[in-house]
């Protein structure tokens, strides 16, 4: 679990633009990118911190494991080398799949492999990072609430009155993120997606 925060860590620091070169011929078009959105099949919605988003079953991430690894070289480690690249996020390598995926976080020949969501009102492509974010009514209830519906406990924040679960290996992130919405003990809830990542001043 440590090597999974630390990885998503690294995302968060990594250079980016939405739809950044990966300067080896792998980026879509706009024209290839908007072509492959109407084709793809969608799976369940959820409800983010403030828009609603799809899962793209045909669509996932994996994490390039060092700058220097090419966005193919990547999405080889995860198994699928001849996938079809859409875009780059910092580190982050979007690519379509020739598996349907669950909506779960998931190893493949030792490479985190995580799902990909769409943003309902601006069409941008989002990264499920298997975390939860939740505001329990009472942060007492916040390991029943883990318990209940199957989480762990990553990382509590009393003073902000919030806590982030992650789902267990093959959960289904949209499903655990409904149940977590429907609980009465919870404030608000919702996956965390990682929709752009911000270039360091």
């Amino acid at each position: 679990m440590t090597a999974r925060i630390v990885a998503l860590g690294l995302l968060l620091a990594a250079q980016t633009g939405f739809a950044q070169s990966s300067g080896d011929g792998t980026e879509m078009s706009a024209a290839e990118r908007s072509a492959l959105m109407q084709a793809l099949a969608r799976g369940k919605q959820m409800k983010g911190s403030r828009d609603s988003y799809q899962h793209l079953p045909q669509v996932a991430a994996v994490v390039r494991a060092t700058s220097s690894e090419s966005p193919r070289q990547a999405v080889a480690r995860s198994g699928e080398g001849g996938a079809q690249i859409i875009e780059t996020k910092g580190r982050l390598v979007l690519y379509r799949s020739a598996r349907q995926n669950r909506a779960s976080a998931a190893g493949a020949g030792g490479t985190l492999v995580l799902p990909i969501v769409v943003n309902l009102r601006t069409g941008t492509l989002g990264v499920l990072t298997g975390a939860l974010i939740v505001k329990p009514k009472s942060m007492a209830d916040a390991a029943t609430i883990a318990r209940a519906h199957g989480l762990e406990v990553a990382k509590a924040y009393p003073q902000l009155k919030t806590v982030f679960y992650r789902s267990q290996a093959g959960g289904d992130i949209a499903d655990a993120s409904a149940a977590l919405q429907a609980d009465p003990r919870v404030e608000s809830a919702y996956a965390e997606i990682i929709e752009n990542v911000r270039v360091p001043m």
